[in-house]
């Protein structure tokens, strides 16, 4: 099966690139100019072949992946990941490849899910779902298609016979390849899942859902977050009922009858949306848990702390060169993105705000010392430099992380800032117990990987995006 799908990924990435080229004989140039003189009939065939490959080729990367994540299972005795220096399957992958993390998750999920199983005595077992990975390994459905059916026969597999999984699986996998939209398919999946729900027993599917409540942040380029939030039955009605009590009061009716009411006056009209009102409401219901923390709830490590340069912080960041003139920018402790100088100057006169003054490098400034372990004052001078975890494509933020020694205090190395840097717990003992080296060059931290990693040896880089962008300004 799998070298049949192989076989016809080639085979339709040949003629893809047949069809290309022949469009490229009319108008010569690169794909995309090519593609922006096509008929529409060409641009539509043409695009068409491109995501059946990336569909035939969902297959293999789902069951390479897959099989990398089963040699990564920590029951192992010597996992993949682990033993290659990473936490998981993803984090592997994601090194080797440059796919993003999440995605690769979401792959080595599918993979698992798909598998053949290995019996008691050795034996190969057909995977838990067969009927969806042979339609995946054939490329009739794709990653996306097979994810949706797979989460829907797994929510239903408590409350169903295997029977009911069969039926239902093999309906699925067909409405999938031969009837339904992507659309139509989450559409059903959905309807499916409220069905089985509906004759399960309450207190089970209150159980459920309370396993499947989340809060999830996602990072914005611009600086902001997507929260996606998942509460359970017992939860909401708290956080509805907070959320009520901060936009209720707002609440003006609206009229359309221009004579049924004074004009509203445009400087003082709320003229947010409703969505916008509930996003004010959750900041509010933040500020307020701060005001009422004295430190005994949540600690210092709870403070939100801004990082700014002196010149941010009052204002005066011009310079007689516009080459030399210093951003009007800073960053709040846990992000990446900058925030505006004005925004910086607003937050930190907030008492919720703990403000760490650092130099125009990001560099902290008259912070402390210690013998032997790295004090709070250097933490927060390293939390300001390194932003995180400095380990390859670590995302792990400075509060789950150790203050670790570069050269070990037993070596001679001092417990100064200079020779510290900031590693999350699981990358602290790789790098104590691997034998991997680090150095930092301009500035940026290479981590050069002990031989049983990396045979070559290749220094790879870490630290956080800030850094690398400041060394992509000065070069």
């Amino acid at each position: 099966m799998e070298s049949t799908t192989t076989r016809r990924l080639a085979e339709q990435a040949a003629r893809l690139d047949v069809r290309v080229e022949s469009l490229r004989g009319i108008v010569s140039g690169s794909t995309v100019e090519t593609l922006m003189s096509a008929s529409d009939a060409d641009l539509l065939d043409c695009t068409a072949e491109a995501i059946e490959v990336l569909r035939l080729a969902e297959a293999p990367v789902s069951a390479g992946i897959g099989e990398i994540a089963r040699r990564s299972e920590s029951t192992l005795p010597d996992p993949l990941a682990r033993r290659l220096g990473e936490k998981s399957a993803a984090s592997l992958i994601a090194t080797r490849t440059r796919m993003p993390r999440a995605e690769a998750a979401r792959f080595a999920q599918l993979g698992l899910s798909l598998t053949p199983r290995e019996g008691l005595t050795g034996e190969i077992l057909p995977p838990f779902f067969a009927r969806v990975a042979d339609t995946l390994a054939d490329g009739a459905i794709g990653a996306t298609a097979a994810r949706t059916i797979v989460a829907t026969l797994e929510h239903v597999e408590p409350h169903a016979t295997l029977d009911d999984l069969e039926i239902l699986e093999k309906a699925l996998v067909h409405g999938a390849s031969e009837q339904w939209s992507a659309q139509t398919l989450r559409d059903v999946c959905v309807e499916v899942q409220d069905r089985f729900d509906s004759d399960a027993d309450l207190e089970a599917r209150e159980r459920a859902s309370h396993e499947r409540r989340f809060a999830r942040e996602t990072v914005r380029a611009d600086g902001g977050s997507d929260w996606h939030l998942r509460s359970d039955a017992e939860g909401s009605p708290y956080i509805r009922a907070a959320i009520d009590m901060l936009i209720a009061p707002r609440r003006q009716p609206r009229f359309s009858d221009e004579d049924s009411a004074e004009p509203a006056d445009d400087a003082t009209a709320d003229k947010r949306t409703m969505d916008q009102r509930r996003a004010d409401a959750f900041r509010t219901l933040a500020q307020m848990a701060l005001r009422s923390d004295d430190g005994e709830l949540g600690g210092v490590d709870t403070t939100v702390v801004i990082h700014v340069t002196e010149a941010v912080a009052t204002g005066d960041v011009q310079a007689e060169e516009e080459e030399s003139r210093e951003p009007d920018s800073a960053w709040i402790e846990g992000t990446e993105v900058a925030i505006s100088g004005k925004t910086a100057r607003r937050l930190a006169q907030n008492a919720e705000f703990v403000r760490l003054t650092v130099d125009f490098n990001g560099q902290p400034l008259r912070l402390g010392r210690t013998k032997r372990f790295f004090n709070r004052p250097q933490r927060r001078a390293m939390a300001a430099r390194d932003g995180g975890c400095i380990w390859p494509d670590c995302d792990a933020p400075p509060r789950r992380c150790d203050a670790a020694h570069i050269t070990p205090w037993s070596a001679g190395g001092p417990t100064d800032i200079d020779n510290g840097a900031l590693l999350c717990h699981f990358h602290h003992r790789r790098f104590d117990e691997d034998g991997w080296l680090l150095q930092f060059i301009d500035g940026i931290p290479w981590f050069t990987p002990p031989p049983h990693v990396d045979s070559t040896r290749t220094p790879r880089q870490g630290g956080n995006r800030r850094r690398l962008a400041q060394q992509a300004r000065r070069s």
